[in-house]
């Protein structure tokens, strides 16, 4: 299965997924270790997820994947459940840790950052 993990760093696992560019990207199965595939930087000329927002038919290279991350949107969430996007929100920012705690079922899981009475994330 492939795991894209939002890294600004190419370290570590970060935030902001709406916007984020820059992801570690791993196969892995329940009988193989973690193998890093890619790490991927969304070019400017390609749409990031907030870009997306009212666009599920536009490809993204992350398309039905599992997708890891520091912190995401209510709306986004759902949004990226429909490009066939498991989003898991964690306070995990080792990508092996969280690759296994997502393989074993017990990663550490935060709620996804609610929205404002206007529709913007609290975080914008």
């Amino acid at each position: 299965m492939k795991l894209a993990l939002v890294s600004d760093d190419f370290q570590t696992i970060t935030g902001k997924t709406g916007r984020a560019r820059k992801f570690l990207v791993y196969e892995a199965t329940q009988n193989t270790e973690p193998t890093l595939v890619q790490k991927l930087e969304v070019p400017e000329s390609q749409p990031t997820f907030h870009d997306l927002h009212n666009d599920d038919i536009t490809p993204h290279p992350l398309d039905h994947s599992i997708l890891i991350t520091g912190e995401a949107g209510v709306g986004l969430k759902e949004r990226l459940s429909r490009r066939g996007i498991t989003v898991y929100i964690t306070s995990e920012t080792d990508p092996l840790a969280a690759i296994d705690g997502v393989m074993k079922g017990n990663i550490p899981t935060l709620d996804p950052t609610p929205h404002r009475e206007d529709g913007s994330c609290l975080n914008h």
